[in-house]
């Protein structure tokens, strides 16, 4: 009997520490997106964001593009220092889940004003998607707040291998990956009304509405998808793996909301660059 109950431990250790190197594997994985993005559009980012006068677009967008230079690497570091002690494992594991969030929030407020331009920078439309954005986040917020709080941190049975072990009831998580669900197939709804309208009408003649509706539709089925890819995790995966797509989904949406910003600027300037060398030529014409 004894010998049985070892193996079935040593079984379930096993099972555990290849579960916890697949979500470091991911995790590690959306470092590499999230570098190999910046690589791609930096060329971009210094002739539209960097070259720019400081507004609230690109406020938005530095925060969103460089948090995640920090709050990654704190996930990394998680992840892959092994043997760390349960008040450090707890302060980086809180640490990492306000960052998270506060990193999630702006990207949502990118695509949430995104939407708003989308309807026309409506009233009504603005106090809607407020309320809707303020509850999603309050639920959101409140939620992470509890999990945190019923948290426990146990030390690693075998730190050579993986980190300390984080164990919490995973019906709160559950709780902010529904609000989130929900807020994004609205937001896609919302996105796609107008769209779908525009479309039937014929193309927009605007390149920078185009890119507005077409980058919106195409974003918010991305970040739905992820966040009921979370929703399945929770439910049907096992509970180890209640973080597995935490920094995937928190990488992708840093870089959708910051290439929102980018193509957006990108059109704008290439409109402004058609009009400028229209006018030149006009002059030219009659002069």
């Amino acid at each position: 009997m004894a010998t049985t109950e070892l193996l079935q431990a040593l079984q379930e250790l096993t099972t555990a520490i290849g579960r916890y190197r697949n979500i470091q594997n991911l995790t590690l994985a959306s470092a590499v997106i999230m570098i190999l993005d910046w690589l791609l559009t930096l060329e971009m980012e210094v002739t539209l964001i960097w070259e720019a006068e400081w507004n609230l677009s690109k406020g938005l967008y530095m925060v969103s593009r460089y948090m995640p230079f920090i709050d990654v690497p704190i996930a990394l570091t998680f992840g892959l220092n092994e043997g760390i002690g349960v008040e450090r494992c707890k302060t980086l594991y809180t640490c990492i889940a306000w960052m998270f969030c506060i990193g999630e929030a702006i990207a949502d407020l990118i695509f949430t004003l995104r939407t708003w331009v989308v309807w026309g920078k409506l009233r009504r439309v603005a106090l809607g998607l407020a309320v809707c954005y303020i509850a999603t986040w309050v639920v959101i917020l409140v939620t992470v707040g509890l999990y945190l709080r019923t948290a426990v941190y146990m030390p690693s049975p075998v730190p050579q291998l993986m980190g300390c072990i984080e164990q919490s009831p995973s019906v709160l998580m559950s709780v902010s990956y529904i609000a989130a669900m929900v807020y994004n197939a609205i937001m896609l709804v919302l996105i796609l009304i107008p769209g779908v309208s525009a479309f039937k009408s014929g193309l927009p003649s605007s390149g920078l509405m185009r890119v507005i509706y077409s980058d919106g539709v195409i974003y918010y089925v991305y970040i739905f998808v992820l966040s009921f890819l979370n929703f399945f995790v929770i439910f049907k995966l096992p509970k180890d793996y209640i973080n597995l797509l935490l920094t995937l989904e928190r990488v992708l949406q840093s870089v959708l909301s910051c290439r929102v910003i980018l193509h957006i600027r990108q059109q704008a300037a290439k409109a402004k660059r058609i009009e400028s060398q229209a006018a030149t030529a006009s002059e030219i014409l009659f002069r």
